[in-house]
């Protein structure tokens, strides 16, 4: 591989880092009549807005878990909406959501269905209901313990619009950067997120974290990159009003930060929409938003 910026980020996940035990944390939903969003200590982690079940589609959480102790968990349950001639405007009794943390410790073989299942809950469902929202907490135990965002300033204590004028002066930048692939500039945004979160998330596949580092990559890479204008958004704040995010009012789910660039697709080369979520902080003592996820 050619000397380049990014380089410092593959050789930061080269690095090794062992614990006692390696447990890695997952959560999954199951869902029947409804679409629905997890998030966890504020973070979107995983949303379904396909009136199918999903099988096998547990995802790793550590990346949002800073150390031992209580994690919240937040569900959003939606209305199915139009599906075909029927319109379905409301969550009903006979509907039903479950939802599974479960955890394996990597320093152990891998076998099928060794896990151990933390926490499973399931939604009180009653009819009528337009929305749905429900947040409870489990209990983590991590070999690390991230600064994260835990020190950070609360920025639901900020006056509002000079926070989303700072906001919105940052994504301008991290905008400015893709499209003029400036990597150089990337690298030293988001060096430090990645050498902390090293430690949370450097002990699972060494394939999948090869693949987070190359999907970045792979933007650099593209011949041209077109910054789409920043959608409707809403300010969304996560990590106890410590973190903040704009997320799109018009693609559910979605950030409101998305980009055109050619992705590698079955042999050939497609044009994509990308969207990235940018969450912000400010650290203590600190008057400048940075990125933190």
């Amino acid at each position: 591989m050619k000397s380049r910026p990014i380089n410092k980020i593959y050789k930061l996940h080269e690095q090794k880092i062992e614990y006692t035990t390696m447990p890695q944390y997952f959560i999954e939903g199951y869902q029947s009549g409804c679409y629905y969003e997890i998030y966890v200590n504020g973070f979107i982690m995983f949303k379904h807005y396909k009136n199918v079940g999903l099988m096998n589609h547990a995802v790793p959480i550590n990346d949002v878990i800073l150390k031992s102790g209580s994690q919240k968990v937040t569900i959003k349950l939606f209305p199915l909406g139009k599906i075909d001639d029927k319109e379905y405007t409301t969550i009903d009794a006979d509907d039903s959501f479950r939802l599974k943390i479960f955890k394996r410790d990597k320093k152990q073989p891998y076998e099928a269905g060794d896990y151990d299942v933390v926490k499973e809950h399931y939604a009180t469902l009653t009819d009528g209901l337009p929305y749905y929202e429900e947040t409870f907490t489990f209990e983590a135990e991590v070999p690390y313990e991230l600064k994260g965002w835990s020190e950070s300033q609360v920025l639901t204590e900020m006056d509002q619009d000079q926070l989303e004028k700072e906001i919105l002066d940052v994504y301008k930048r991290y905008g400015n950067i893709l499209k003029n692939h400036k990597e150089d500039e990337w690298v030293n945004l988001i060096y430090n997120i990645e050498k902390e979160t090293n430690h949370s998330i450097n002990y699972f596949d060494k394939e999948k974290i090869k693949l987070r580092t190359d999907y970045f990559t792979n933007t650099f890479d593209n011949e041209d990159i077109e910054i789409k204008p920043l959608d409707k958004y809403k300010i969304v704040f996560s990590g106890d009003g410590k973190v903040v995010s704009l997320q799109s009012t018009e693609r559910r789910g979605k950030s409101a930060f998305s980009f055109i660039e050619n992705i590698d697709y079955q042999g050939e080369r497609q044009k994509v929409r990308t969207s990235r979520f940018i969450y912000l902080h400010k650290p203590k003592g600190s008057n400048k938003l940075e990125i933190i996820r």
